[in-house]
């Protein structure tokens, strides 16, 4: 019979896949349908920062006395130091010893592991070779005695089929906890609880506000975004999710794989998402089990607010930016404007609809975790028909230690309505400042800030015009 010719690797995935259900079978507890039907349980707590914190109860066989255990379904990047067991069933039973393997099997550690072992190949003719493994480079090459003899190169494109004589020790099929337990009682079906952290799970809120056409009203829907790079599935599992700078001791996880990182508040939606003080952070809880599968990015809906009122701002920041006006849409976060509950950092994307009644994207900004009652900007780009311009006309040395600087900044509207321009100036160079001349008010809104506040017509123009005096 004339066999086909296919790749060394894909050869090679039959011979490994049978290799690993034997070892699943030798190695495992109990799997997700067992659990299902003997109570296991799943809570799943994730957090801003690519962490999180997986409880696990499950039903398991424990050996009498003193014996091994092995739990097998562990995150892939599990911190092992932070594992941690107890018996519901028998609050006696001890960890004594515990080892996290995770040197999971594949085609090239089962040929690296037999670097100067006997092994058989069988070629795509049919030809059978045995001899010691030399070397697993893109070519096979075997040696018909320990220390040498006769060498055969076989090219990997020749080979069918390579045969191992056991497997070798230290692989294993998934990552595997393996505790010495002492079970003094002799109870051998016990209900255990596990928890441990671990990364590769991440969460991130996503907002997205749509904007009435007076721009003074907008919609506010959030959505959590869940992404799952730890290595296995959570099946029906409780999640919750906090919200919160949580500070880590500077160590790196081990072994640790880098993911990235969502959240939302107002009024929650059916089984949704319910919010809680939780110490410095804040807790959200779904109301109902979900599967988070493994390499899933999973969007779950948390707010949805209406009608919330907001001001549309134009913030000139000469020094800064000299030509160009911020616009910033601002709203307060407050159960009078239909939101008020704590909203955690994200991404929101602002959306209004056109002459035509079609939705188009006009901007999107970054939030930080904001309180209830406390206001939200969003910065939405530069404004096409407002311009700026500030120049500095007059520098005089008075003293000393005495400094004192004109300037003029000139704000032009060419819309057809007139707008309400916040010109900021950072004055903060020296060590005291006080502007001494001016033909308009202003507000010290904090340390080396002053905000110029002026109303220019339509198609109209405005000249601020300022002496600051500075002392060092």
């Amino acid at each position: 019979m004339k066999l086909n010719r296919v790749p060394f690797k894909n050869k090679f995935l039959g011979l490994v896949a049978l290799l690993l259900l034997v070892l699943t079978v030798g190695n495992s507890g109990l799997f997700a349908s067992e659990q299902k039907q003997l109570g296991g349980k799943v809570e799943l707590t994730v957090y801003n920062q690519d962490l999180a914190l997986v409880k696990e109860r499950r039903i398991l066989e424990l050996p009498l006395g003193l014996g091994e255990l092995r739990f097998t379904d562990v995150a892939a990047s599990i911190d092992p130091t932070s594992v941690w067991f107890r018996s519901l069933t028998d609050p006696k039973v001890k960890v004594l010893e515990q080892n996290y393997e995770y040197d999971v099997i594949s085609d090239l550690k089962l040929l690296q592991k037999y670097l100067g072992e006997k092994i058989r190949l069988v070629t795509v003719k049919g030809d059978n070779y045995e001899g010691y493994l030399v070397s697993t480079g893109a070519n096979i090459i075997i040696a018909s005695k320990p220390q040498g003899g006769e060498v055969k190169v076989i090219k990997s494109g020749q080979i069918q089929g390579i045969f191992f004589p056991e497997m070798p020790g230290g692989l294993v099929v998934r990552p595997t906890l393996v505790w010495l337990l002492s079970n003094p009682n002799q109870i051998r079906k016990q209900q255990v609880e596990v928890s441990y952290l671990t990364g590769g799970l991440s969460w991130k809120a996503d907002y997205v506000a749509t904007v009435n056409q007076t721009d003074d009203r907008l919609d506010l829907i959030g959505w959590v975004t869940l992404n799952n790079k730890s290595g296995i599935e959570y099946q029906q599992a409780k999640l919750k999710l906090v919200a919160g700078d949580v500070n880590r001791a500077p160590e790196e996880m081990y072994p640790k794989e880098k993911v990235f990182s969502y959240s939302l508040a107002g009024e929650v939606a059916d089984t949704g998402f319910a919010e809680e003080s939780f110490f410095e952070y804040h807790l959200y809880t779904l109301g109902r089990s979900t599967t988070i599968k493994n390499n899933q990015v999973k969007q779950v809906e948390l707010l949805t607010s209406t009608s919330v009122p907001v001001k549309k701002l134009f913030i000139y920041e000469g020094a800064i930016n000299p030509n160009k006006v911020k616009v910033m849409l601002e709203l307060k976060n407050s159960k009078e404007n239909n939101m008020g509950m704590p909203l955690p950092k994200g991404r929101i994307r602002v959306q209004k609809a056109d002459g035509e009644g079609s939705l188009q994207f006009i901007g999107e900004d970054r939030i930080d975790h904001t309180p209830k009652d406390e206001k939200v900007r969003i910065h939405m780009g530069n404004a096409f028909d407002i311009k700026g311009e500030r120049i500095r006309t007059e520098v005089r040395a008075s003293s000393k230690n005495t400094r004192e600087e004109s300037y003029r900044i000139t704000l032009r509207n060419h819309k057809n309505e007139p707008v309400t321009i916040t010109a900021i100036e950072y004055l903060n160079r020296w060590s005291e400042w006080q502007i001494i001349k001016k033909d308009c008010d202003f507000v010290k809104t904090e340390d080396g800030k002053a905000e110029f506040a002026v109303t220019i017509p339509a198609d109209g123009e405005k000249v601020i015009n300022y002496t600051v005096r500075y002392k060092y």
